[in-house]
């Protein structure tokens, strides 16, 4: 590709286009060969009015000719100049370890510009500061992520607005914004102007971290007129990456707990003297350089006074080039003995990245003068008891929705309904054939019927309609009042009867004649019958099938195993000694070997509130008014805590999953009973009955699915401690609600550290995965 010149442990070569366009970009290629395995650094010096846009270098291994290690390194510089003419470009220079080359300067025939032609360039590129390489960096450590935008005079002037700038998705990587850099006052005019985009990148976790392109819009008008029509652009940078490194294990302090830039510590007392029982607040306040937002807590330690973790404040400033903040952490202080006391000063190690050394901030020591008083310790005071149960019942049965046979029973309900229709559909088929299509035959026939074929199809009709009608009519009952007492009207009635007696004559007659009216009129009166007449119901002897009677018989619960009978027994006894932490565990022990123990989660969840755990005992009551939403108590306690709200994810509804599930399957089975069984036929208003059944029967089950879901807990958690929700899955988050301790919601998608909970009244926001308690968790941590 390029020769390359070899001068001792160093050489250097480079090439320039023959000819370019003032103002308007070109590219410099160089090629530097190397002893060892360290890339030189290459530098173009930027005099004459020279402007640098865009630098790309890549280096490889080799083997020189004696088979040593070298590294090639091959550069591509575009750049730009004003002037005209002949120019001669200054060299290149490469440097390593002391030893410096220079490749031979370069001359250029750089030709006026002919048109106004706007050129916009866009590069990424990431920068450690301090000369530091940013390909590689610590976990912890800040790298500026800089977008360049580069115009020259032309798009400049045409530029209306300035482009929009947007960046790309930076996965494990906590991001500030940072304000734009100060301009550069350089003598003369340069061709291009630069306007920079820059963020700040702390890598959170080790290993390598892609970022993609980032996107730049602009719009530029067609023409110079002032309603002139824009045309859109949009420009692209390259991908950049680091590769992110935990801290040397060499040199580690004992207690460093991951703080990494340059921290400064200092502690300081809420007041100088107080007295035995009283609080004072300690503050440790942390400044420095680099993420302050993710430094740990520090350690202490105070042997003379109880020891409660309090608020952590946090402020940041992106207003220079190094990202600095302040970070304060509060412990509340109970002193437990009189004297004058002292706070011992505290140990902060970090990891200073940019010296590459591990380094300790300490706070001066504090003098605290405690008066003698009377101490009331929170740990042997009684705190207020709740009653709890103290036999243990047996635990709830399942719901009967949760059971195949509930599901099966309710798909075979339908089927002998169905094969009772079937069968009818089939003797009313063949009835058609052997009755009524033969009276219309021997109508249609080309030979008259003879009197008695066509007597006996004719009664035949009408038996099929009127099962009253009998061979021996009239002999018994006239065949007019059989009619009539089917709902044929008197003159239908008549008329058949008229049309009888006319086939009898014919029949009994010599002659064996039928006339041709008589049988069209035989076939009008059957039809008029048809229509008539009221359909027959059948007697109970026709079934064409049987039900089976189904047995609802809840499944009685065995006695508890011996083994939690007597752990719930230990908790009982250590919760009357006001052993709350032991109570709380054993009862813990208890629900977990019989999860659907009422007693025990109920008993759980007073254990808790007893030693002050609000998210425990919400756990321990939830659990257990989801396995009995009837029970009043645990809801009266509930209502404590969190008032419940209809539809909200804490909301139970008062009513058991089993009565609705029972309840719907009983309507739904006698409704298909009804109609599966012909002799409901006798009364008119079961049919409209049974369907009214099967509707109430479908919401019931709607219903029953809705409370199963209801009494569920997969998929809810209870906030342990008050804090603000955040619109966002980072600590730079804006509050947009508040939580409380014991609060319920719904936990959706979770991500890294952060999971977002939706609770009551519409709220809903990320919040660490630690501060929520999964509602199907254990009863202990």
């Amino acid at each position: 590709m390029i020769g390359l010149l070899l001068v001792a442990q160093l050489g250097i070569v480079a090439r320039a286009p023959d000819t370019a366009t003032s103002c308007l970009p070109f590219e410099l290629a160089v090629a530097v060969r190397s002893a060892g395995t360290t890339p030189p650094r290459i530098e173009l010096p930027t005099i004459g009015g020279l402007q640098v846009l865009r630098t790309s270098l890549v280096s490889r291994p080799e083997l020189d000719a004696q088979g040593r290690p070298a590294m090639f390194t091959e550069g591509t510089f575009v750049v730009t100049t004003g002037a005209t003419g002949r120019v001669t470009l200054p060299p290149f220079v490469a440097t390593i370890a002391g030893a410096t080359a220079r490749a031979t300067p370069l001359t250029v025939d750089v030709r006026p510009a002919e048109n106004n032609t706007p050129v916009v360039l866009v590069r990424s590129t990431l920068d450690a500061g301090r000369g530091q390489p940013a390909d590689t960096l610590y976990v912890g450590q800040q790298v500026d992520y800089v977008v360049d935008v580069q115009l020259n005079d032309a798009a400049r002037q045409r530029l209306r607005h300035n482009p929009t700038f947007f960046p790309p998705e930076m996965p494990a990587v906590l991001a500030y914004d940072l304000a734009p850099p100060v301009p550069v006052v350089r003598a003369g005019r340069l061709c291009f102007e630069t306007l920079s985009y820059r963020r700040a990148l702390f890598p959170l976790f080790p290993g390598t971290t892609v970022i993609p392109p980032a996107t730049l819009t602009y719009s530029l008008p067609l023409s110079t007129s002032f309603f002139s029509r824009e045309e859109s652009f949009e420009l692209r940078t390259d991908s950049v990456r680091f590769v992110a490194v935990e801290p040397p294990a060499a040199g580690r302090p004992a207690d460093f707990a991951g703080a990494v830039g340059r921290v400064a510590a200092s502690a300081r007392l809420s007041a100088g003297d107080g007295r035995m029982g009283d609080p004072v607040v300690l503050t440790i306040r942390l400044v420095g350089t680099g993420n302050v937002k993710l430094l740990p807590r520090p350690i202490i330690s105070v042997d003379w006074a109880a020891i409660a973790l309090g608020d952590e404040r946090v402020s940041m400033d992106t207003t220079a080039a190094r990202v600095t903040g302040t970070k304060e952490f509060d412990w509340l202080l109970t002193p437990r003995r009189a004297g004058r006391l002292g706070v011992p000063p505290v140990r902060y190690p970090f990891f200073d990245p940019a010296r590459r050394a591990y380094d300790v901030a300490l706070t001066d020591s504090l003098a605290f003068d405690v008066a003698s008083a009377t101490l009331a310790s929170a740990d042997t005071a009684s705190a207020s008891r709740l009653p709890i149960r103290r036999v243990l019942r047996p635990e709830r049965s399942l719901p009967l929705s949760s059971h195949g046979w509930y599901w099966a029973l309710l798909a075979l309900a339908p089927a002998p309904a169905a094969l009772r229709r079937v069968l009818a559909r089939r003797r009313r088929r063949a009835s058609t054939q052997t009755a009524v299509r033969r009276l219309r035959t021997l109508g249609t026939a080309r030979r008259p019927p003879s009197p008695r074929d066509l007597r006996r199809a004719f009664l035949d009709a009408l038996r099929e309609r009127v099962p009253a009608v009998g061979a021996d009519v009239p002999a018994r009952v006239p065949l007019g009042r059989l009619l009539r007492r089917a709902g044929v009207t008197e003159d239908t009635a008549h008329a058949a009867e008229i049309v009888l007696g006319r086939l009898d004559a014919a029949a009994f007659s010599p002659a064996g004649v039928v006339d041709s009216t008589l049988v069209t009129r035989a076939l009008e009166i059957a039809a008029s019958v048809d229509a008539e007449a009221v359909r027959p119901m059948p007697s109970r002897g026709e079934l064409t099938t049987g039900l089976a009677v189904v047995l609802l018989v809840a499944a009685s619960a065995g006695g508890m195993p011996d083994a939690v009978v007597r752990t719930f027994g230990e908790g009982v006894q250590a919760y009357d000694r006001a052993e709350f932490a032991t109570a709380q565990r054993l009862f813990a022990r208890s629900a977990a070997r019989a999860p659907r123990a009422v007693d025990a989660w109920a008993n759980l969840g007073s254990a808790a509130w007893a030693r002050g755990d609000t998210a425990h005992a919400m756990l321990g009551w939830q659990r257990a008014l989801r396995l009995d939403p009837l029970d009043d108590d645990v809801r009266d306690r509930l209502a404590v805590v969190q008032p419940p709200l209809l539809g909200a994810p804490a909301y139970v509804p008062p009513v058991p999953v089993s009565a609705v599930a029972l309840t719907a399957l009983a309507l739904w089975v006698v409704a298909w009973l009804a109609l599966a069984l012909r002799v409901v036929r006798r009364t008119p208003y079961l049919r409209p009955l049974a369907g009214g059944a099967l509707a109430v029967a479908v919401v019931g089950l709607a219903a029953t699915l809705e409370l199963q879901e209801r009494a569920s807990v997969r998929g809810l958690g209870v906030v342990r401690g008050s804090r603000d929700l955040r619109d966002s899955p980072s600590l730079d988050g804006a509050a947009v609600a508040a939580a409380t301790a014991g609060e319920v919601g719904s936990v959706g998608v979770r991500e890294g550290v952060w999971v977002r909970i939706a609770l009551d009244g519409a709220r809903a926001g990320w919040l660490p995965a630690a501060a929520v308690l999964p509602l199907d968790a254990a009863g202990v941590d």
